[in-house]
């Protein structure tokens, strides 16, 4: 069986949102909560730390981010403007460069994408760019600059340890997928404070079958 690493770094790995919904031993958390902006936000932090710090207590074996080039303009959704396409693609690939000029990493070219997915159906290329961490990181660091900011890929830290990945989707919530059923058994009574009252009953489920097992 492969392991969690070589599921990322294989050339037909998808890993595509909402990530709670696409695989089976997955949870998602809360963040943000409150009734001003500043409030919600800082909230919405300090809960991503703290499920960081649950979930990665010996440090991040990996992160990975996607890096996407589409065919259209992003403003309007459908035509095709040049400047606008070069100014994107610049500023993608220097987000990459500064990570992978960091640390060591890997490249995944051409991976695979939902095509049935509205949201990907002007994707030109996929490729994944797999970092290995040091000192140099600070994950927390990270997660909160990237709260409330979708102008940069989504970076998904890893776990082999645990066998988890986990993705803040945004300021709202985030979601750990598990790829193992003893680690998603011992990390949902921890995390279960955090659950999104929405997906609960869902998360129950997946537990208790879980559990059966």
């Amino acid at each position: 069986m492969a392991t969690l690493e070589e599921k990322i770094l294989s050339g037909d790995f998808i890993y595509d949102p909402p990530y709670f919904y696409r695989n089976a031993w997955a949870l998602r958390c809360k963040l943000g909560i409150g009734d001003s902006d500043e409030v919600f936000y800082a909230v919405a932090r300090k809960r991503a730390a703290e499920i960081f710090t649950i979930l990665f207590r010996n440090g991040v074996d990996m992160f990975f981010f996607d890096h996407c080039v589409y065919d259209y303009d992003f403003d309007s959704g459908t035509s095709v403007y040049i400047d606008h396409l070069i100014e994107t693609e610049s500023n993608l690939l220097k987000f990459c460069l500064s990570y992978e000029q960091k640390f060591q990493h890997k490249v995944v070219r051409h991976i695979p994408y939902d095509e049935n997915d509205e949201t990907n159906k002007n994707i030109v290329r996929k490729n994944r760019i797999c970092c290995y961490p040091d000192k140099k990181l600070n994950a927390i660091d990270v997660i909160n600059a990237q709260i409330g900011l979708q102008e940069d890929p989504m970076i998904h830290f890893v776990s082999f340890e645990n066998n988890c990945i986990f993705s803040v989707y945004d300021e709202r919530g985030c979601d750990i997928v598990f790829f193992d059923k003893s680690q998603f058994r011992k990390f949902y009574p921890l995390l279960q404070k955090y659950f999104l009252d929405h997906d609960i009953t869902l998360m129950k489920q997946r537990f208790e079958d879980c559990m059966k097992t």
